[in-house]
């Protein structure tokens, strides 16, 4: 799988590292799209990390929280920041209200929707919350996984650490 990143995080990654590779399967690059590309995806790109404000619904459990919203079309999403012990991090999971399996696909294209209204909701929530980072973790899924294209492309200050809590061995922390 190929991830897009700027070109300070791909300098940056490689001096640090000596690779361009995140694992055997992971490899990042730095994308030039053309103009038209640039022109006809600016509005949806603009909106998905710049975000789409949205309602939401923010429940707190103990360390966690459960946060919860609706896209246009009625489908309803849970948003789970799931503290990491004994530090301010927060693994990020999602996924439709009724399923607690991360890893599966919704199958109902609406990605960017979604995407938008994630980062909304964690540019809003990041005030008001101590986190001190945030960690989301690769489940080998190539679909499901393409997120590290969009969030990689766009956050600043990512850093990639062995963790035991992902298939992968490795998880994506980075700060909003």
């Amino acid at each position: 799988m190929y991830i897009r990143v700027k070109i300070g995080d791909f300098i940056e990654y490689q001096e640090k590292y000596g690779t361009k590779y995140l694992d055997k399967k992971h490899k990042y690059y730095i994308d030039y799209p053309s103009k038209e590309i640039i022109l006809n995806d600016f509005k949806s790109i603009n909106e998905m990390f710049d975000g789409i404000k949205t309602n939401y619904d923010l429940t707190n459990n103990n360390d966690n929280y459960l946060i919860t919203f609706e896209t246009k079309s009625n489908n309803e999403y849970r948003f789970d920041l799931l503290k990491e012990p004994n530090t301010n991090i927060y693994h990020l999971a999602f996924s439709l209200i009724d399923n607690q399996e991360y890893h599966e696909l919704s199958n109902l294209n609406e990605s960017s929707e979604v995407f938008g209204k994630l980062s909304y909701i964690l540019q809003d929530i990041d005030k008001s919350l101590n986190v001190s980072e945030y960690c989301i973790g690769a489940t080998g899924d190539l679909k499901k996984d393409k997120i590290y294209q969009y969030m990689m492309k766009y956050v600043s200050s990512w850093d990639k650490r062995e963790t035991k809590q992902y298939p992968l061995g490795w998880a994506l922390y980075f700060k909003i």
